[in-house]
């Protein structure tokens, strides 16, 4: 499923199209499209329409070419999610600065004109007005206006506070066993594997065994033969997210429970953890962005609870 968050809270979306070498084709592509009807209506929400025009715009937008275009389902849900948080802005009284919105457009026509086309010709092909122009460049500037008004200094503080060292840079040395799991295996084997390693790791505990030499006997990845060794990492780093959200909770020592990954079943030890460096002013835009983007999903979802989406089309094709 598209994630609408990263793209909507760029300038415009229309900017996201010139990062691709392949938007001027799709242009000159489109003109053969001119006896499409972009005012098709693929699906309402809330009574507003949704239309082929606004379909064929995101497209464009992303940089997908027709043979690329993957499930029509996940653009339209994102189109739906937009509407959706521009009734809700609207509710909210949250609106755009007209110098604002004016320097955005502008922007935006420079960089249409940087490629050698108008504008105006560009817009009206895919079905666009000016005032649909401007109505997208507002929907990610009238959110930033929300969401910097939702999240307080004191929310960023305290999220820095609960999650510090996935922030500041601090690195873990680990080790993990791996026992790896067939392609569609079903629960029971799965199981089997993770009562091996509740065994093992009891073992372990007991100091019947060492790590390294268990790891050695047992693991099936390719650190066996250096005692499951995985790479010093941060948080968000070389090592995989699926064993560093591990990794990071436990003591120096302490070996994790028995958890499954894409890769198979593990348990994890952490051997050493280096402090990290960076402070809160350091990674406060970090932080605003991820609590941004929880905050847009959390919208999303109140908000499409209590909406009423009509489909005009097979939307699952």
């Amino acid at each position: 499923m598209l994630t609408p968050l990263p793209i909507i809270l760029k300038v415009c979306i229309i900017s996201l199209c010139y990062a691709f070498p392949t938007c001027t084709s799709l242009w000159a592509a489109d003109q053969v499209k001119q006896a499409n009807d972009t005012q098709k209506v693929l699906v309402t929400v809330n009574g507003q329409a949704i239309t082929q025009a606004d379909l064929d715009f995101a497209y464009l937008s992303l940089g997908i070419a027709d043979r690329q275009r993957p499930a029509r389902q996940q653009i339209l849900e994102s189109l739906v999610n937009q509407r959706l948080i521009q009734a809700f802005l609207t509710q909210q009284k949250i609106t755009v600065p007209p110098e604002q919105l004016d320097e955005s457009v502008l922007r935006i026509q420079k960089l249409i004109r940087k490629k050698g086309d108008q504008p105006e010709q560009v817009l009206t092909k895919m079905g666009f007005t000016p005032e649909k122009l401007s109505t997208a460049i507002a929907l990610p500037l009238s959110w930033n206006i929300y969401a910097k008004r939702e999240i307080t200094a004191a929310k960023i503080q305290d999220y820095f506070n609960q999650h510090q060292e996935e922030l500041d840079g601090t690195r873990v040395e680990a080790s993990h066993i791996l026992l790896k799991l067939p392609e569609n295996s079903n629960p029971e084997t799965a199981q089997q594997a993770r009562q091996k390693l509740v065994d093992l790791r009891k073992k372990i505990l007991a100091k019947k065994i060492s790590f390294k030499e268990a790891a050695a006997q047992h693991s099936e990845a390719p650190s066996k033969n250096d005692g499951g060794t995985l790479v010093t990492s941060a948080y968000r780093g070389k090592m995989p997210l699926a064993l560093t959200e591990q990794v990071f909770p436990l003591k120096v020592g302490e070996i994790s429970a028995p958890f499954q990954t894409p890769f198979g079943v593990h348990i994890v030890t952490l051997n050493k953890k280096h402090p990290g460096q960076f402070s809160l002013e350091d990674v406060r835009g970090e932080i605003y962005r991820i609590l941004s983007r929880t905050l847009w999903d959390s919208t999303i979802q109140s908000l499409r609870s209590k909406a009423k989406i009509e489909w005009k089309i097979d939307n699952e094709k």
